[in-house]
Parts: structure tokens; C-alpha cells; sequence
């Protein structure tokens, strides 16, 4: 390997990187069109001799397609991370080069994904070519990416003029990109009623991570044992074992044999029962150490607003019922204020102190 190839950026371990590049090597054609200059005049050079030594180079055959490549012309290369898309492969940045070796001002970045090949030759079937361009387009419009360009030259990930950032080597299907730009109708979690569960950091946490392994089952069934699907539900619920700010009458951490006990229900009946036909490839990208919003996430911060406004609700509703019970001069027990407010008496219970500040300023208004 040459040293313009090695001259790359050390942000992840080094099997990655060198998994991009043998995959760079074996997609890019026998001989390949490249160019150091304008890249409307490229020239024919083996595939090797192009990938180590010129700046632009055509990394997809004509007759099949490896990579998806989009060319983000403003300064923020990571626009996927903005639009809840997956993470490319690879990110080539920087400026370009004018002729005579001169530095351009224009920079921006091209991003490659890994794709299973798509034949696109004369006889190949029509409706995987409509299909890639499909996916192409909408992700192009998601990312922002520049509409008038179209291949086939891009920078050289492993010309060191470059900054190139390998991410990771996940080769991704057309259906799994394709679950990224179309949410199915009925969204796990999406249209669940948080308000209509049981006031307990147990259920909260049960409800967050069926909805997890729900998407995730297909992967760890065709790739792991049940013990290491049990193993890494228990290391999500870990990480959703925090309830501040969800208006719980406890908002402190679950207890270790308790998170257990969630963990064996969600995976003993998911791995044994559920068999969704769909979701295939979206739980790809939790394997990835990347930063990423999730939708999880999502309905994390979602679920967190919710409960804050019933609590807002409750108290109004609260408030109003014990003014009212006090100036009919009805008894205030949380029977009576769970019969006029519609409340469960648990939840009433929660409110015992409120109950008495409105009390109490009640009194205080009457004796002045």
C-alpha cells in the first residue's frame, strides 16, 4: 500500500480503515477514470495506480454500483446526523485543487456509503436500478447534497491531499436505507399513550425497551446467542435507568435485580415470540460508536414532555375540584376529589400535600 494511502485519519480502529480501503480496491474498475485537474476531463489508469495517486477517481463500475456518493457543498459534512440518517462509510473533505497545483476556495465533502451491489447494465432487471435511484434521490434532498452532480468522479479517500474520516464498514441494503426515509404508519412507540400507563419507574422502563428490542430482534436472532441479545437489552436498560424529569412519584434509579427482571421479561419474549417481517436493517446502526439522535431518543425526550404536562394538568384539575368540594362545604378526602376529577386515587394520593396548601390558603382567605 502506498504512502498517500496511509496517510489517513486515526479516528477509528484500524480494522475499519483498512476494511474501507480493500473494499475501495476491489469495487474501483480494472481501469478507472481519474483527473488531478477538472474533473470534466478525467483520463483511463489502472485502478491501483489511480487510487494512490489521483486526486478524483471513479470508484463505481459502470455496470454496478457499490457506492451511494453525495457532494455536500457547505462546510458541514455531517448533514446526516441533522436529518436521523445513518452514518455514511466514509467522508472525504476539503478543498479542491485548480489547475497548476494552485488550492481552490470551494470546499465542502463528499460522503460514501457501502452499498450491496445493484447491477445497472442493459439487461440487468428494471426494478432494482428504479428502486437505487429512489433511495439515491430522497437521500440526496435529506442531506442537502448538490443536485447537479453525478458522478462518476469523486475525491480519493486515500489521496492524502484530503481529510478522509472512515466511520465504519457496515455494508447497508437499499431496503435498510430505504427504513431511514420512510417512517412505516404504525411507529413502535410513536403513537403510544405514555399517559396511560401506571405511575412506576418499572413500567416506564419495560414500555422504553420493548420498543428497542422490537426493532433490534431480527439482528441479534441471525447473529447472537440469546445470551449476548439478554446481555445487551441489560446494558440499554442501564442506560434508560434515569427518570429525571418525568414527573414519577420516584425518579431515582431502579434497583440491579429489578432492571433483571425487565431485562428477562423483554428478551425471553421477544426472543421466543416475536418475528417482525420488517425493520430489517434500521437496527444496524446502534452497533456503531457514533453520536447519532435516535429515535429513541426521540421518544425519550418525547415520553419526558408528556408527563409534564399531565402533572400540569393533574394539579390544575386538583386545584379546581378542592376549591370547588370547600365552597360546597363537601368533605376533602381522595375519594371525593378522585370521583370529581376522574384521577385514580393513587394518583390523588401524590397529591395529599397540594391538597393541603389549597386548603389551607382557603382557610387563610376566609379569616382575612
Amino acid at each position: 500500500m502506498t504512502n498517500a494511502a496511509k496517510q489517513l485519519v486515526s479516528a477509528v480502529p484500524l480494522n475499519v480503515r483498512e476494511k474501507l480501503i480493500q473494499r475501495l480496491y476491489n469495487t474501483t474498475p480494472p481501469r478507472t477514470l481519474c483527473t488531478n485537474e477538472d474533473i470534466t476531463k478525467g483520463r483511463y489508469r489502472f485502478g491501483e495506480i489511480a487510487l494512490d495517486e489521483y486526486l478524483h477517481v471513479q470508484v463505481n463500475p459502470k455496470a454496478i454500483q457499490y457506492w451511494l456518493i453525495f457532494d455536500i457543498d457547505d462546510e458541514s459534512a455531517f448533514s446526516w446526523e441533522d436529518n436521523l440518517l445513518p452514518p455514511p462509510n466514509i467522508v472525504v473533505s476539503g478543498p479542491s485543487i485548480c489547475k497548476f497545483g494552485r488550492t481552490g476556495e470551494q470546499g465542502g465533502a463528499h460522503v460514501l456509503y457501502a452499498i450491496q451491489g445493484v447491477t445497472r447494465s442493459i439487461k440487468a432487471r428494471r426494478k432494482p436500478i428504479k428502486f437505487l435511484k429512489h433511495v439515491y434521490d430522497l437521500m440526496r434532498i435529506k442531506l442537502g447534497a448538490d443536485e447537479d452532480y453525478t458522478g462518476p468522479l469523486c475525491k480519493n479517500p486515500l489521496h492524502s491531499h484530503w481529510k478522509t474520516t472512515f466511520l465504519h464498514a457496515h455494508e447497508y441494503s437499499l431496503n435498510e436505507l430505504n427504513d431511514f426515509l420512510y417512517k412505516p404508519k404504525r411507529e413502535y412507540g410513536y403513537e403510544f399513550d405514555w399517559g396511560g400507563i401506571a405511575n412506576s419507574r418499572n413500567c416506564y422502563l419495560f414500555h422504553q425497551l420493548r420498543f428497542i428490542a422490537y426493532k433490534r430482534i431480527n439482528y441479534a436472532r441471525e447473529n447472537w446467542r440469546y445470551e449476548d441479545w439478554y446481555r445487551h437489552l441489560f446494558e440499554v436498560a442501564e442506560s434508560l435507568n434515569n427518570f429525571d424529569g418525568f414527573g414519577l412519584a420516584k425518579e431515582y434509579p431502579l434497583k440491579y435485580k429489578e432492571l433483571q427482571s425487565i431485562t428477562q421479561s423483554v428478551a425471553s419474549w421477544t426472543w421466543q415470540k416475536y418475528f417482525p417481517n420488517h425493520n430489517r436493517g434500521a437496527a444496524g446502526t446502534w452497533l456503531y460508536q457514533i453520536p447519532i439522535q435516535t429515535k429513541a431518543l426521540a421518544q425519550r425526550e418525547g415520553a419526558r414532555y408528556t408527563h409534564k404536562k399531565r402533572r400540569e394538568q393533574s394539579e390544575t384539575s386538583i386545584k379546581r375540584t378542592v376549591s370547588k368540594l370547600l365552597s360546597t362545604g363537601c368533605k376533602i378526602t381522595q375519594r371525593s376529589v378522585a370521583l370529581e376529577t376522574g384521577l385514580t386515587r393513587q394518583t390523588v394520593a401524590k397529591y395529599k400535600q397540594l391538597i393541603e396548601d389549597v386548603k389551607n390558603a382557603s382557610l387563610q382567605g376566609n379569616r382575612g
